[in-house]
């Protein structure tokens, strides 16, 4: 009993994961107001929740702004390339859809659809990517782009923690201010085994 709920104890430690999951969790709505902040507010959310709270290394706060600082411009950048492209994805979608009911118009709304499911799952990767690796943002978005595929069991897994968790919110939109923490938390458990696989060999622990 000493050992569980002493200082240093495992009931403790939760506590204080669950605590700096939840604030890293406001953290990152508040750095999203902008929009175009997404980008580089997602990479500094798993930038903290891998480093501060699996890690337990460096304070859960102070981390986010140190990662959100460090890829602001380019996440800026990255995070416009991904709402423009989805943007253009959804209007074909919804053009062709008013304008033809044709086996062919069918088809490429079919064509549209994967390229919007295919450009969520890379922008998955892309973002825990930023905050990984001191890539260019067009190497970063041809590394999100291949992992996509190279590890397509990966991405059936992020598809499903993602698409959950947005219904849940849905369901409940309170839930909004906790389930962001916890769930980049459960996608690290994935995302890490994808990432250290392409990291230099003489790289130091950026996260």
């Amino acid at each position: 009993m000493k050992e569980l709920f002493g200082f240093d104890g495992g009931f403790i430690n939760g506590c204080s994961m669950l605590f700096d999951l939840f604030v890293l969790g406001l953290l990152w709505i508040l750095c999203s107001l902008p929009v175009v902040t997404i980008g580089a507010s997602s990479a500094a959310l798993y930038y903290a929740v891998v480093k501060s709270v699996k890690k337990r290394n460096g304070y859960a706060a102070r981390e986010f702004f140190r990662s959100f600082r460090c890829n602001l411009v380019p996440g800026i950048f990255l995070t416009v390339i991904v709402l423009a492209v989805t943007f253009v994805l959804q209007l074909n979608i919804g053009i062709l859809n008013a304008r033809t009911d044709s086996y062919v118009g069918l088809f490429f709304i079919c064509v549209y659809v994967v390229a919007l499911v295919y450009v969520a799952l890379a922008a998955c990767y892309l973002f825990p990517a930023l905050s990984r690796f001191a890539m260019g943002p067009g190497w970063l978005l041809k590394l999100s782009l291949y992992m996509v595929v190279k590890y397509l069991g990966t991405s059936v897994v992020l598809a499903l923690i993602v698409v959950s968790a947005g219904a849940f919110i849905f369901r409940i939109p309170m839930l909004l201010f906790v389930l962001p923490g916890p769930a980049v938390w459960l996608i690290s458990e994935f995302m890490e085994r994808v990432l250290k696989k392409h990291e230099p060999e003489d790289s130091a622990d950026g996260a």
